[in-house]
């Protein structure tokens, strides 16, 4: 059994217990974050999902392979992409083979013990009604709607097929809803840079042949609450859907969808990269509104203009009321049931990296720098190329 499983165990009978639990949580979480914290992306893991006796779900049965053949390679051509364009970039698969059986505290473990920078799980959906359709991103989180938490149990479920379930995973049972209360004590610690490449894969399937996205949700998915690093489960659309599993079963919709995912990683990358840590801190010093006001400058900003502002967290409940935010004039943003907060409002980046710097030095070591144009969320690259672009135009 992990060493969590035995706290879980051990912690998870009282309520006590689970606030005991929570602090050796965190303090697990902030040592590793500490000891991860660098400036690149070196290690990513790949989980296709299932495999071995466990096909995943089936699809519509007009195919023999199924959802474990397919996740293995979109998987596998993601790996190439990333691979071709990022060399020096480590790319570790759970599994390359089709006949492989994996526990998921062995996937988990495989990422803990490689010190990963990010966890991709890869999987196909199915649902009883075959017109459900569309792609969509999760991140570790304990959602309120019962289709999500369904999902994941689902997926969690996967643990019966593991013939020593019960040593392993003692104290935790896919199927009872206090069996993941221990999860929500977990959830926060790299939501942030987990939601942020896992909008980008959403908006990249948004795109794709113009089809439905089903948007980032979070859901309390074992295999994606077990890692110590940001980590997405991308579920590539219905295999139950007849048209939907047509493309998912093809190769050049395997290799689209790849590369949709690959996109996003790249833009992720290039976005991250060169900062000290996106993971958000623990509840930094208030920071005296007259020293934040001598380093946002008074400009007059129109819609028309790339602004550069600092994003210090994202959490599950709003902070507007708390006395830190207000000393901030922080600004909040509502999306996909999580709540962001920006601070500043610049017109050139080298402004906001040293608002970035301030707030890391105060105690938002998670602060990064982040680009709006017309009210609309892009990348820097994008920001830099648009502001070029206008000065050479004037």
């Amino acid at each position: 059994m992990s060493k969590l499983g035995n706290l879980y165990h051990i912690f998870s009978r009282n309520a006590i217990g689970l606030l005991l639990l929570a602090g050796l949580l965190l303090s697990t979480s902030f040592a590793d974050v500490k000891k991860k914290n660098n400036s690149k992306i070196r290690t990513i893991v790949i989980d296709p999902g299932h495999g071995g006796h466990d096909p995943g779900n089936l699809g519509t049965g007009r195919y023999k392979t199924t959802e474990k053949h397919v996740a293995l390679a979109i998987s596998l051509k993601l790996g190439d992409y990333i691979e071709n364009v990022f060399p020096d970039v480590n790319i570790i698969y759970t599994r390359k083979t089709n006949d492989k059986f994996l526990k998921l505290g062995e996937r988990t473990q495989l990422a803990n013990d490689n010190n990963a920078d990010l966890f991709i799980s890869v999987h196909c959906d199915a649902f009883t009604n075959p017109d459900a359709f569309g792609a969509g991103v999760y991140v570790m989180g304990m959602s309120k709607l019962k289709a999500n938490m369904d999902i994941a149990m689902k997926e969690n479920a996967v643990i019966y097929l593991e013939d020593d379930y019960k040593e392993n995973y003692e104290g935790f049972d896919p199927n009872s809803p206090e069996s993941y209360i221990v999860f929500s004590l977990t959830q926060n610690t790299h939501l942030d840079q987990s939601l942020h490449i896992a909008e980008k894969i959403e908006k990249e399937f948004r795109s794709l042949f113009n089809s439905k996205s089903r948007g980032v949700k979070q859901a309390p998915f074992y295999v994606i609450s077990r890692v110590n690093m940001p980590s997405i489960l991308v579920e590539t659309g219905f295999l139950t859907n007849p048209k939907e599993e047509d493309l998912l079963q093809s190769e050049k919709g395997q290799d689209h969808l790849a590369s949709a995912i690959f996109r996003a990683f790249k833009a992720y990358k290039e976005d991250f990269e060169g900062t000290t840590s996106l993971v958000e801190s623990k509840v930094p010093v208030v920071i005296k509104k007259e020293k934040i006001k001598k380093i946002i400058q008074e400009n007059k900003i129109t819609n028309e203009m790339v602004v550069f502002k600092v994003q210090i967290g994202t959490y599950l409940k709003s902070m507007l009321n708390d006395a830190l935010f207000v000393s901030l004039d922080a600004e909040q943003q509502l999306l996909n049931g999580t709540f962001k907060y920006y601070v500043g409002k610049e017109t050139d980046k080298m402004s906001a990296d040293k608002l970035k710097s301030h707030l890391k030095e105060k105690g938002f070591k998670g602060a990064f720098v982040v680009a709006f144009y017309k009210d609309k969320r892009i990348s820097i690259k994008e920001a830099l190329d648009l502001q070029t672009k206008t000065n050479n135009n004037e």
